[in-house]
């Protein structure tokens, strides 16, 4: 339905068509429109064609723009080929049938996730033969069960918070073991102090693309990691492109950039290898920095336990802080050999666990600025 809708869109879009309130308002629809007059001439009167021509141009610009941002998928699953062809939404049916908790009401074919907790039953099937979005979802369950995965972590956005009982309900039925849900929050866009108006109705909105032309994939994705995922974003245009102390990308990368600094530097001033004794490390700068740094493996581990990936960034701005502190407070290249030995190993000890942090994030770790 939604690329009939979107055939119908274009079709409205190069005045075949008169619009309608459902249809898709984007300029996106009107650039395709102008750029594929041919193929609009060729599918006039076939608007699933059409939008699956649109639909497939759309997404190789989505991978594109995806790949700009270090995102990477391993997998694509189309709802109709992997899915309906495969008859994998009919399958993912008779197996909740036979778990129980299957039954028709008012002409649709219903699934009691109440069972589970949800509010409500949820529709499965409706009661013109058309399976619905959560049918689809627990056919793509079973799809990735058969592929031998026992766990799946579905990401969804806020205005499909009341999804999470009823995929949670076929995921059980099914007999996945691991199936986690995040619920992602909106995002504010701002600029000059004001929000950015944007309006899905009205087809008002920023793209992807556009905000990593103007702020860059490192500023792009740390801002949209600094926070818990059930937490809302609120993005600030100005500083993610401000080369200031003020920007936590630029705060971060500025103190990789100087751990490389004086490296080259140490480098040229040692006068041959030194004995290390890390007991010279007494000042509280150089401990703090030490105990920051020894909390880097039990943060992974929690993050890679509970997803909460805002963890990094945050740890990642602590220790460039901390670092900066230690940096501004004592020279690293002394006129005490032995000193200087401690610290410039502490430095790049430093310098490796923030290009870690960086790497973990997909973020660039410079070694200049």
């Amino acid at each position: 339905n939604q690329i009939i809708t979107l055939g119908k869109s274009i079709l409205a879009a190069a005045g075949f068509l008169s619009a309608e309130e459902n249809f898709y308002k984007g300029e996106y629809v009107k650039k395709w429109a102008r750029a594929n007059r041919p193929k609009i001439k060729k599918f006039k009167n076939d608007p699933l064609r059409l939008g699956q021509e649109a639909a497939k141009d759309f997404l190789a610009g989505a991978k594109k723009t995806l790949k700009g941002a270090g995102i990477g998928f391993d997998r694509f699953t189309s709802e109709e080929k992997n899915l309906h062809r495969k008859s994998l939404v009919k399958k993912a049916l008779a197996v909740l049938r036979k778990k129980g908790g299957v039954y028709q009401k008012d002409g649709a074919v219903w699934l009691k996730t109440t069972d589970f907790g949800d509010d409500k039953d949820r529709v499965l099937v409706t009661g013109d033969g058309f399976p619905t979005y959560f049918l689809a979802d627990a056919g793509h369950y079973l799809e990735t069960k058969n592929r031998g995965f026992v766990g799946k972590i579905n990401i969804l956005g806020p205005d499909h918070f009341g999804y999470v009982k009823r995929i949670q309900a076929a995921a059980a039925l099914l007999g996945f073991k691991n199936s986690k849900i995040i619920v992602t929050q909106a995002v504010r866009l701002t600029r000059g102090g004001a929000e950015v108006k944007m309006s899905k109705r009205r087809g008002e909105f920023v793209v992807f693309e556009d905000l990593l032309k103007e702020v860059g994939s490192d500023a792009a994705r740390y801002f949209f990691l600094e926070k818990s995922s059930d937490t809302h974003i609120d993005f600030n245009l100005d500083l993610a492109k401000e080369m200031s102390v003020k920007n936590p990308v630029y705060y971060i990368q500025y103190a990789h950039a100087r751990m490389a600094s004086i490296i080259r530097k140490a480098w040229g001033a040692r006068r041959g290898t030194q004995k290390i004794d890390l007991k010279l490390l007494k000042e509280k700068e150089e401990l703090a920095l030490v105990k920051k740094l020894i909390q880097l493996p039990e943060v992974v581990e929690d993050t890679a336990m509970d997803y909460q990936i805002h963890r990094l960034s945050r740890f990642s701005l602590e220790l460039a802080r901390i670092f900066h502190n230690f940096y501004e407070r004592h020279r690293v290249i002394t006129d005490d050999p032995q000193l200087t030995e401690a610290r410039l190993n502490l430095v790049l000890a430093t310098k490796t666990v923030l290009k870690n942090l960086l790497g973990l994030m997909g973020m660039a770790a410079p070694e200049k600025m």
